[in-house]
């Protein structure tokens, strides 16, 4: 049972967005979504109405062109870091709470240890800086918000990772995945769900930084090697290093996330990453 609040979804049409609205749905929530081209975060009027229609907000709206951004750092910096800032001004002016999905990339990946959310942050690319500025912006609005930094997210609306994987895989007969990039890969089920658990608190609405990764760590390249055996494909695969792939963006190595903070907040041991993986492989 829910209490019929209006749960506001920025970004709704997005890979995280599409999900999270469903399972809001699926759990008894009144989830309104909104997205381009009718809604633009950018916007400062339609952002206000937004803002006082709802009785939560959660923000997956942002720029999420990593290589594009370093070339389009003003659009990158206007939806990440600026509409979100202007977001916050007025979520603390109705008193709106605020669910907001940042990024590893606010990490430049060089630490030796899985990042908790008091490390120190050092972005290394466009998106990064400017997703950190949208966090940064969003803490100093004064809103009550609640930022939770997700990584290597798939889904089944949008591209992802293993999508691009499996459409390489159609023409070649090898392909070269980086093993030096490690992390955790995260369904965007599992967010949306621990999202609707953070809803239904019935204590104070949690304030801060979280961290939310699937338990366990593993490479790029042997991500790819679960996936291609789980679905029975061919194709083989060949360890590299990320620098045998020169991009306009860098890209952290180290992803691990600590997510000790958030598992102490759900009361609950997030799942580990092959389950969910598996589970959204035998759906495609």
């Amino acid at each position: 049972m829910t209490d019929n609040k209006k749960i506001v979804v920025l970004g709704a049409g997005g890979m995280l967005g599409t999900d999270l609205r469903k399972t809001l749905e699926q759990r008894g929530y009144q989830a309104v979504g909104l997205d381009l081209p009718e809604f633009d975060i950018c916007d400062a009027g339609q952002l206000k109405v937004a803002v006082d229609t709802a009785d939560i907000l959660i923000n997956c709206a942002a720029y999420t062109n990593v290589e594009k951004a370093e070339t389009d750092e003003r659009i990158a910096y206007k939806v990440n870091a600026d509409a979100v800032g202007m977001l916050g001004e007025f979520a603390c002016e109705k008193n709106i709470p605020v669910i907001h999905i940042s990024t590893d990339f606010v990490f430049d990946g060089e630490g030796d240890r899985p990042y908790t959310e008091e490390d120190s942050t050092n972005a290394i690319s466009v998106y990064g800086a400017s997703k950190l500025a949208g966090e940064q912006k969003l803490i100093e609005s004064g809103a009550r918000a609640c930022i939770i930094r997700v990584q290597w997210t798939y889904g089944h609306a949008g591209t992802n990772f293993i999508k691009k994987l499996f459409e390489f895989a159609q023409t070649r007969d090898t392909l070269k995945v980086v093993d030096d990039q490690v992390g955790a890969p995260t369904a965007t089920v599992e967010v949306s769900a621990a999202i609707c658990r953070i809803i239904a608190i019935d204590a104070e609405f949690p304030v801060g930084i979280f961290h939310f990764a699937a338990g366990g760590y593993v490479s790029r390249y042997e991500m790819a090697k679960f996936a291609f055996e789980k679905k029975g494909m061919t194709t083989v695969i060949n360890p590299c290093k990320s620098d045998e792939f020169p991009t306009a963006a860098a890209r952290p190595l180290n992803s691990r996330f600590d997510c000790t903070k958030i598992e102490r907040l759900l009361g609950e041991k997030i799942k580990a990453w092959p389950e969910p993986l598996e589970e959204f492989l035998d759906q495609l």
